[in-house]
Protein backbone atom coordinates (compact mmCIF):
# COMPACT_ATOMS: atom_id res chain seq x y z
CA UNK A 1 0.00 0.00 0.00
CA UNK A 2 2.80 2.46 0.83
CA UNK A 3 4.41 1.80 -2.52
CA UNK A 4 1.05 2.25 -4.22
CA UNK A 5 0.44 5.64 -2.58
CA UNK A 6 4.01 6.76 -3.31
CA UNK A 7 3.54 6.03 -7.00
CA UNK A 8 0.12 7.61 -6.85
CA UNK A 9 1.29 10.96 -5.45
CA UNK A 10 4.10 11.16 -7.95
CA UNK A 11 1.73 11.03 -10.92
CA UNK A 12 2.03 14.00 -13.28
CA UNK A 13 -1.71 14.44 -13.55
CA UNK A 14 -1.76 15.75 -9.96
CA UNK A 15 0.05 18.86 -11.16
CA UNK A 16 -2.74 20.14 -13.38
CA UNK A 17 -2.78 23.92 -13.47
CA UNK A 18 -5.31 25.68 -11.25
CA UNK A 19 -6.01 29.43 -11.36
CA UNK A 20 -4.41 30.15 -7.96
CA UNK A 21 -0.90 30.46 -6.67
CA UNK A 22 0.79 29.78 -3.37
CA UNK A 23 -1.49 28.70 -0.52
CA UNK A 24 -4.66 28.61 -2.65
CA UNK A 25 -3.13 26.19 -5.15
CA UNK A 26 -1.64 24.02 -2.39
CA UNK A 27 -4.98 23.72 -0.58
CA UNK A 28 -6.76 22.76 -3.78
CA UNK A 29 -4.18 20.12 -4.68
CA UNK A 30 -4.27 18.66 -1.16
CA UNK A 31 -8.07 18.28 -1.24
CA UNK A 32 -7.88 16.92 -4.75
CA UNK A 33 -5.40 14.25 -3.72
CA UNK A 34 -7.65 13.17 -0.87
CA UNK A 35 -10.41 12.50 -3.37
CA UNK A 36 -8.02 10.67 -5.66
CA UNK A 37 -6.90 8.42 -2.79
CA UNK A 38 -10.52 7.60 -2.14
CA UNK A 39 -11.04 6.73 -5.80
CA UNK A 40 -7.99 4.48 -5.52
CA UNK A 41 -9.64 2.51 -2.75
CA UNK A 42 -13.00 2.29 -4.51
CA UNK A 43 -11.67 1.29 -7.92
CA UNK A 44 -12.30 -2.36 -8.72
CA UNK A 45 -8.83 -2.69 -10.20
CA UNK A 46 -6.56 0.06 -8.81
CA UNK A 47 -3.58 -1.31 -10.76
CA UNK A 48 -5.32 -0.99 -14.07
CA UNK A 49 -3.32 1.19 -16.43
CA UNK A 50 -6.38 3.17 -17.51
CA UNK A 51 -7.04 4.17 -13.91
CA UNK A 52 -3.61 5.78 -13.50
CA UNK A 53 -3.73 7.41 -16.91
CA UNK A 54 -7.11 9.04 -16.28
CA UNK A 55 -5.94 12.63 -15.85
CA UNK A 56 -9.17 14.13 -14.58
CA UNK A 57 -10.85 11.24 -12.82
CA UNK A 58 -10.05 12.43 -9.31
CA UNK A 59 -10.72 16.08 -10.05
CA UNK A 60 -14.00 15.18 -11.70
CA UNK A 61 -15.01 13.15 -8.66
CA UNK A 62 -14.28 16.03 -6.31
CA UNK A 63 -15.96 18.71 -8.40
CA UNK A 64 -18.97 16.51 -9.02
CA UNK A 65 -19.49 16.30 -5.28
CA UNK A 66 -18.96 20.04 -4.93
CA UNK A 67 -22.10 20.56 -7.00
CA UNK A 68 -23.99 19.36 -3.93
CA UNK A 69 -21.53 20.10 -1.14
CA UNK A 70 -21.37 23.83 -1.85
CA UNK A 71 -25.04 24.18 -0.87
CA UNK A 72 -26.69 23.74 2.53
CA UNK A 73 -29.40 21.45 1.15
CA UNK A 74 -27.39 19.89 -1.64
CA UNK A 75 -28.15 20.17 -5.33
CA UNK A 76 -31.82 19.28 -4.81
CA UNK A 77 -32.50 22.45 -2.84
CA UNK A 78 -35.57 23.14 -0.74
CA UNK A 79 -38.43 20.63 -0.46
CA UNK A 80 -41.37 21.11 -2.81
CA UNK A 81 -43.93 20.71 -0.05
CA UNK A 82 -43.80 21.01 3.74
CA UNK A 83 -46.15 20.63 6.69
CA UNK A 84 -45.98 23.10 9.56
CA UNK A 85 -48.39 22.57 12.48
CA UNK A 86 -50.77 20.51 10.31
CA UNK A 87 -50.75 23.17 7.57
CA UNK A 88 -49.44 22.15 4.18
CA UNK A 89 -47.35 24.61 2.19
CA UNK A 90 -46.02 24.49 -1.35
CA UNK A 91 -42.67 25.88 -2.49
CA UNK A 92 -43.00 28.94 -4.74
CA UNK A 93 -39.48 30.30 -5.04
CA UNK A 94 -36.07 30.24 -3.40
CA UNK A 95 -34.70 33.47 -2.00
CA UNK A 96 -31.22 32.31 -1.15
CA UNK A 97 -29.22 29.09 -1.06
CA UNK A 98 -25.62 29.22 0.09
CA UNK A 99 -23.20 27.09 2.09
CA UNK A 100 -24.86 27.62 5.47
CA UNK A 101 -28.58 27.88 4.77
CA UNK A 102 -31.39 27.85 2.23
CA UNK A 103 -34.38 30.18 2.43
CA UNK A 104 -37.56 29.96 0.39
CA UNK A 105 -41.09 31.30 0.03
CA UNK A 106 -44.06 28.95 0.59
CA UNK A 107 -47.81 29.36 0.17
CA UNK A 108 -50.57 27.23 1.62
CA UNK A 109 -52.04 24.47 -0.53
CA UNK A 110 -55.73 24.38 -1.45
CA UNK A 111 -56.55 21.71 1.11
CA UNK A 112 -55.45 23.86 4.07
CA UNK A 113 -58.32 24.55 6.54
CA UNK A 114 -59.64 27.98 5.46
CA UNK A 115 -60.65 29.03 8.98
CA UNK A 116 -57.49 27.94 10.79
CA UNK A 117 -55.29 30.61 12.31
CA UNK A 118 -52.44 31.58 10.00
CA UNK A 119 -53.39 29.03 7.33
CA UNK A 120 -53.69 31.68 4.64
CA UNK A 121 -50.45 33.42 5.53
CA UNK A 122 -47.44 32.52 3.38
CA UNK A 123 -44.31 31.48 5.25
CA UNK A 124 -40.57 31.50 4.73
CA UNK A 125 -38.76 28.22 5.35
CA UNK A 126 -35.15 28.40 6.45
CA UNK A 127 -33.09 25.19 6.50
CA UNK A 128 -29.63 25.36 7.98
CA UNK A 129 -26.79 23.11 6.83
CA UNK A 130 -27.75 19.43 6.35
CA UNK A 131 -25.41 18.46 3.48
CA UNK A 132 -21.97 16.99 4.30
CA UNK A 133 -18.92 18.74 2.87
CA UNK A 134 -16.23 16.50 1.39
CA UNK A 135 -17.90 13.66 3.32
CA UNK A 136 -17.51 15.54 6.60
CA UNK A 137 -20.91 15.56 8.41
CA UNK A 138 -22.13 19.10 9.06
CA UNK A 139 -25.78 18.59 9.98
CA UNK A 140 -24.77 19.14 13.63
CA UNK A 141 -23.79 22.70 12.67
CA UNK A 142 -27.18 23.23 11.05
CA UNK A 143 -28.97 21.99 14.17
CA UNK A 144 -26.89 24.30 16.35
CA UNK A 145 -27.63 27.35 14.16
CA UNK A 146 -31.33 26.50 14.05
CA UNK A 147 -31.62 26.22 17.83
CA UNK A 148 -29.75 29.49 18.36
CA UNK A 149 -31.80 31.50 15.90
CA UNK A 150 -35.14 30.12 17.09
CA UNK A 151 -34.19 30.90 20.68
CA UNK A 152 -33.38 34.50 19.78
CA UNK A 153 -36.61 34.91 17.78
CA UNK A 154 -38.62 33.63 20.76
CA UNK A 155 -36.99 36.31 22.91
CA UNK A 156 -38.16 38.90 20.35
CA UNK A 157 -41.62 37.48 19.65
CA UNK A 158 -43.34 40.58 21.04
CA UNK A 159 -41.67 42.73 18.35
CA UNK A 160 -43.66 42.74 15.10
CA UNK A 161 -40.71 43.98 13.00
CA UNK A 162 -38.73 40.74 13.22
CA UNK A 163 -39.63 37.27 11.90
CA UNK A 164 -42.55 35.66 13.74
CA UNK A 165 -42.05 31.92 14.16
CA UNK A 166 -44.64 29.67 12.53
CA UNK A 167 -43.07 26.39 13.65
CA UNK A 168 -40.10 24.08 13.29
CA UNK A 169 -39.27 21.82 10.34
CA UNK A 170 -37.26 18.81 11.36
CA UNK A 171 -34.14 19.46 13.41
CA UNK A 172 -32.41 21.80 10.96
CA UNK A 173 -35.17 24.12 9.84
CA UNK A 174 -37.93 26.47 10.91
CA UNK A 175 -40.60 28.60 9.27
CA UNK A 176 -41.67 32.16 9.98
CA UNK A 177 -44.49 34.31 8.64
CA UNK A 178 -43.59 36.03 5.39
CA UNK A 179 -42.83 39.76 5.64
CA UNK A 180 -44.03 41.69 2.62
CA UNK A 181 -41.33 44.16 1.65
CA UNK A 182 -38.11 44.80 -0.25
CA UNK A 183 -34.55 44.69 1.05
CA UNK A 184 -32.22 47.67 0.88
CA UNK A 185 -30.24 45.71 -1.72
CA UNK A 186 -33.22 46.12 -4.06
CA UNK A 187 -32.95 49.91 -3.76
CA UNK A 188 -36.52 50.67 -2.70
CA UNK A 189 -37.86 54.12 -1.92
CA UNK A 190 -36.89 54.89 1.68
CA UNK A 191 -39.33 56.97 3.78
CA UNK A 192 -37.96 59.96 5.67
CA UNK A 193 -38.59 58.37 9.07
CA UNK A 194 -37.26 54.92 8.09
CA UNK A 195 -33.85 55.10 9.77
CA UNK A 196 -35.28 56.69 12.91
CA UNK A 197 -37.67 53.75 13.26
CA UNK A 198 -34.87 51.31 12.47
CA UNK A 199 -32.79 52.84 15.26
CA UNK A 200 -35.74 52.44 17.65
CA UNK A 201 -36.16 48.80 16.61
CA UNK A 202 -32.45 48.15 17.10
CA UNK A 203 -32.65 49.80 20.52
CA UNK A 204 -35.48 47.48 21.60
CA UNK A 205 -33.43 44.49 20.46
CA UNK A 206 -30.40 45.75 22.36
CA UNK A 207 -32.48 46.20 25.52
CA UNK A 208 -32.88 42.42 25.59
CA UNK A 209 -29.07 42.04 25.61
CA UNK A 210 -29.08 40.82 22.00
CA UNK A 211 -26.50 41.92 19.42
CA UNK A 212 -27.68 41.73 15.83
CA UNK A 213 -24.10 41.70 14.42
CA UNK A 214 -25.12 41.19 10.75
CA UNK A 215 -26.39 44.73 10.09
CA UNK A 216 -23.57 45.23 7.62
CA UNK A 217 -25.63 43.36 5.00
CA UNK A 218 -28.29 45.50 3.38
CA UNK A 219 -30.16 42.36 2.35
CA UNK A 220 -31.08 41.79 6.00
CA UNK A 221 -32.94 45.11 6.25
CA UNK A 222 -36.40 45.28 4.70
CA UNK A 223 -38.58 48.23 3.82
CA UNK A 224 -41.99 46.77 4.50
CA UNK A 225 -45.05 47.33 2.33
CA UNK A 226 -46.18 49.64 5.14
CA UNK A 227 -42.93 51.64 4.91
CA UNK A 228 -41.65 50.39 8.27
CA UNK A 229 -38.22 48.77 8.80
CA UNK A 230 -37.91 45.02 9.42
CA UNK A 231 -34.88 42.92 10.33
CA UNK A 232 -34.46 39.32 9.17
CA UNK A 233 -31.75 36.65 9.43
CA UNK A 234 -30.63 36.39 13.06
CA UNK A 235 -28.31 33.48 12.23
CA UNK A 236 -25.14 34.98 13.70
CA UNK A 237 -26.83 37.24 16.27
CA UNK A 238 -25.83 36.73 19.89
CA UNK A 239 -27.87 36.80 23.09
CA UNK A 240 -26.15 37.62 26.37
CA UNK A 241 -27.33 37.11 29.93
CA UNK A 242 -26.46 40.71 30.75
CA UNK A 243 -25.13 43.80 29.07
CA UNK A 244 -21.41 43.31 29.59
CA UNK A 245 -18.46 44.93 27.85
CA UNK A 246 -18.45 42.51 24.89
CA UNK A 247 -22.19 42.88 24.40
CA UNK A 248 -21.96 46.68 24.38
CA UNK A 249 -19.05 46.48 21.93
CA UNK A 250 -21.09 44.49 19.40
CA UNK A 251 -24.11 46.74 19.88
CA UNK A 252 -21.97 49.77 19.16
CA UNK A 253 -20.91 48.15 15.87
CA UNK A 254 -24.60 47.62 15.04
CA UNK A 255 -25.14 51.34 15.46
CA UNK A 256 -22.13 52.14 13.25
CA UNK A 257 -23.50 50.00 10.40
CA UNK A 258 -26.91 51.65 10.71
CA UNK A 259 -25.38 55.12 10.29
CA UNK A 260 -23.24 53.86 7.41
CA UNK A 261 -26.37 52.71 5.53
CA UNK A 262 -28.09 55.98 6.31
CA UNK A 263 -25.13 57.95 4.93
CA UNK A 264 -25.07 55.93 1.72
CA UNK A 265 -28.81 55.74 1.10
CA UNK A 266 -30.29 58.90 2.67
CA UNK A 267 -27.40 61.30 3.34
CA UNK A 268 -29.85 64.21 3.44
CA UNK A 269 -31.17 62.92 6.78
CA UNK A 270 -27.82 62.79 8.56
CA UNK A 271 -26.95 65.30 11.24
CA UNK A 272 -23.33 66.57 11.31
CA UNK A 273 -22.53 64.41 14.34
CA UNK A 274 -24.06 61.32 12.72
CA UNK A 275 -22.08 61.90 9.55
CA UNK A 276 -18.86 62.09 11.52
CA UNK A 277 -19.74 58.96 13.48
CA UNK A 278 -20.61 57.03 10.29
CA UNK A 279 -16.96 57.32 9.19
CA UNK A 280 -15.54 56.33 12.57
CA UNK A 281 -14.59 52.67 12.22
CA UNK A 282 -13.58 50.94 15.41
CA UNK A 283 -10.27 49.15 15.66
CA UNK A 284 -12.18 45.83 15.63
CA UNK A 285 -13.80 46.56 12.28
CA UNK A 286 -10.44 47.60 10.86
CA UNK A 287 -8.81 44.38 12.10
CA UNK A 288 -11.69 42.31 10.71
CA UNK A 289 -11.33 43.89 7.28
CA UNK A 290 -7.58 43.33 7.22
CA UNK A 291 -7.97 39.66 8.15
CA UNK A 292 -10.98 39.04 5.93
CA UNK A 293 -9.58 40.60 2.76
CA UNK A 294 -7.24 37.71 1.75
CA UNK A 295 -9.94 35.16 2.54
CA UNK A 296 -12.51 37.09 0.48
CA UNK A 297 -10.08 37.34 -2.44
CA UNK A 298 -9.44 33.59 -2.35
CA UNK A 299 -13.12 32.74 -1.95
CA UNK A 300 -14.21 34.92 -4.86
CA UNK A 301 -11.49 33.47 -7.06
CA UNK A 302 -12.64 29.94 -6.26
CA UNK A 303 -16.30 30.88 -6.83
CA UNK A 304 -15.45 32.54 -10.13
CA UNK A 305 -13.68 29.39 -11.30
CA UNK A 306 -16.51 27.13 -10.12
CA UNK A 307 -19.15 29.28 -11.79
CA UNK A 308 -17.18 29.41 -15.03
CA UNK A 309 -17.05 25.59 -15.12
CA UNK A 310 -20.72 25.14 -14.27
CA UNK A 311 -20.50 24.06 -10.63
CA UNK A 312 -22.65 26.85 -9.20
CA UNK A 313 -26.39 27.03 -9.60
CA UNK A 314 -27.78 29.45 -12.14
CA UNK A 315 -31.49 28.72 -11.95
CA UNK A 316 -34.31 31.03 -12.95
CA UNK A 317 -36.00 29.89 -9.73
CA UNK A 318 -33.20 31.29 -7.57
CA UNK A 319 -33.85 34.90 -6.57
CA UNK A 320 -30.54 35.52 -4.86
CA UNK A 321 -29.30 38.51 -2.97
CA UNK A 322 -26.25 40.14 -4.60
CA UNK A 323 -23.86 38.50 -2.12
CA UNK A 324 -25.11 35.05 -3.17
CA UNK A 325 -25.86 35.61 -6.86
CA UNK A 326 -23.44 33.51 -8.96
CA UNK A 327 -23.81 35.91 -11.89
CA UNK A 328 -21.36 38.24 -10.18
CA UNK A 329 -18.61 35.63 -10.59
CA UNK A 330 -18.75 35.76 -14.37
Amino acid sequence: MCRQLTIFFSKPHLKTEFPFHGIGNSVFLFIRRLFLIEDCYLAQNPYHKAFWQSKDQGTGSMLKRLKSDLYACGREGLPKEITIKNHRYQHVRTFKHDFFAATGYYETTLDAPPNSIGSLRPVVLKINRIQPFCKIPLSWLGRFLTRREMQILRQLEDLDQVPQLAGSWGKNGFAYLYIDGRSLDEKPSIPDNFFEELEELLGRIHQRHICYIDLNKRGNILVGADGRPYLIDFQISMAWGRSGRICRRFQKEDHYHLLKHKRRLRPDLLSPSQREESYRRSIWIQIHRILAKPFRFLRRGIMRWLYKHGYLMDSADLTSSPENNPNRFR
